[in-house]
């Protein structure tokens, strides 16, 4: 529909330049209306600067919200933990309520006695991590669950889960069921997957093995590993690889977020 008013108005245009200033008739509606059509045609094949017309905008950087304010980054991710559900279904499910947190560096973590830490609960637990994940190369991406169940005096038949989301959205879900005999360990190990560009990636991931039915001394031992486009095996996280955002008034080190 637009070509045919544009040549109407280049003929106009001719013309005006060839009849006496006495013969031109005033602009019509018609010629206010082809005058506007030529103007918006002429903005879109100028474009945006550095831009070509009809391009889209490049999407936002994974580290979109953070990069303006390093400053409020630590190394580290907050490690909440909650009480480990009971069926293999419920484990699927970060539950609502915790028992405690702290900052993760890396290392293992005894799901049956985290004192250590600050947590005093008496029982089995799941771990909840949340924080931004640091990507310095182009690549895959890999974060694994390692771990192993035993009981002193008993076996132990557990379902363990990891699963995982970056930008709010999830990488998958891995599922395990080691059973262990008298005081023999059983371990495990389970791997989580993505391909990333470099930056920080919102990461939140969830890890938790269920109790035993009639065991009150099961043992379940877990560490978070990660393996980068230029690792050759997996390796024990750090405060290089995970980082979590403190408060601004942050002084002493127990306020964070």
């Amino acid at each position: 529909m637009l070509r045919p008013v544009l040549v109407v108005t280049v003929a106009c245009t001719v013309l005006a330049g060839v009849l006496p200033a006495s013969a031109q008739s005033p602009p019509t509606q018609l010629d206010r209306i082809e005058q506007k059509l030529d103007t918006i045609l002429h903005r879109l094949d100028q474009g945006q600067p550095g831009q070509a017309a009809g391009t889209p905008s490049p999407p936002p950087s994974a580290t979109a919200g953070i990069a303006s304010a390093p400053e409020t980054l630590a190394g580290g991710a907050l490690a909440i933990i909650h009480a480990a559900p009971a069926t293999a279904g419920a484990a699927r499910e970060i539950p609502p309520d915790s028992v405690g947190g702290f900052i993760y560096t890396g290392g293992p973590l005894q799901l049956a006695d985290l004192a250590d830490h600050g947590v005093r609960y008496a029982g089995l637990v799941g771990v909840e991590w949340q924080g931004w994940l640091r990507a310095k190369e182009a690549g895959r991406y890999e974060l694994d669950v390692d771990g192993s169940t035993v009981s002193a005096n008993n076996f132990t038949n557990s379902t363990c889960v990891f699963a995982g989301w970056l930008e709010d959205r999830a990488v998958g879900v891995q599922e395990a069921t080691p059973r262990s005999d008298l005081a023999r360990p059983a371990a495990f190990s389970l791997i989580l997957g993505a391909e990333l560009q470099p930056g920080l990636y919102k990461l939140r991931l969830w890890a938790t093995c269920t109790p035993t039915l009639g065991v009150h001394n099961q043992r379940i031992s877990i560490a978070l590993l990660e393996k980068t486009p230029s690792d050759l095996n997996l390796r024990a996280v750090t405060g290089e690889d995970l980082v979590h955002k403190q408060r601004a008034d942050h002084v002493t080190g127990s306020s964070r977020e």
